[in-house]
């Protein structure tokens, strides 16, 4: 069955790590093609019948296609695959920060919204991702600080904090990205390396689990 997947929204989130307690990347596109439980993997293509998404979810309050259909972005995807054919196992890079959305969301609830908007008035900046902590050993450490906020990356402006992850899910680790942030009400620039998530450049191998420091798989 084909349906017209008319996209609402790009870099959305579900808030799905939360839910499952595992860290995933999330910068859906918002779709309204029919997806229902069963149809994930189905092609959301463009009008010239270019892939460009992956369906993948579905939000709706009756568990069928009365909601809202995301699928993955085909940019994400390539590089999942690529690395799954070279590796094995997906190669994440991370930033090495913790930080959230700056500006009101949907989601926020009014006293949330207010901070954010008296936080925003404070540093001189309406949106980006304000960044809470620097992980120590991470790619950012030594180089971005807490209260600095990210508004570009790769030269692509940063409005959220999906914006951000989807352009680091292209990335493998060892690779070097531009980062542009609001300190001091000044505009600055860096340059940084990416780590994965033991903190190195190097490779990840498929593991079955990760446990303090060492990657297992049964033998």
């Amino acid at each position: 069955t084909v349906t017209a997947g008319i996209v609402s929204a790009k870099a959305r989130s579900l808030g799905m790590s939360q839910q499952t307690g595992k860290q995933s990347i999330e910068s859906y596109i918002q779709t309204d093609a029919a997806i229902n439980q069963g149809n994930s993997g189905g092609a959301l293509v463009n009008a010239q019948g270019e892939l460009i998404g992956i369906n993948a979810a579905l939000f709706s309050p009756t568990g069928s296609n009365t909601g809202y259909g995301f699928a993955i972005p085909t940019s994400i995807m390539k590089k999942v695959v690529a690395d799954l054919k070279q590796f094995g196992t997906v190669q994440r890079a991370l930033l090495g920060i913790t930080g959230t959305t700056l500006g009101t969301d949907l989601q926020m609830d009014e006293r949330l919204a207010e901070e954010m908007k008296k936080k925003a008035d404070e540093l001189g900046v309406k949106e980006g991702v304000l960044i809470a902590e620097v992980v120590e050993g991470g790619s950012a450490a030594g180089v971005l600080k807490s209260d600095d906020v990210i508004v570009g990356i790769d030269g692509k402006k940063v409005h959220k904090f999906t914006d951000l992850q989807e352009v680091l899910a292209k990335h493998r680790p060892g690779d070097k990205v531009k980062v542009k942030v609001i300190r001091d009400k000044k505009e600055k620039e860096f340059v940084l390396t990416l780590k994965n998530s033991q903190g190195n450049t190097k490779v990840v191998k498929d593991a079955g689990m990760e446990l303090l420091g060492a990657a297992f798989k049964p033998v």
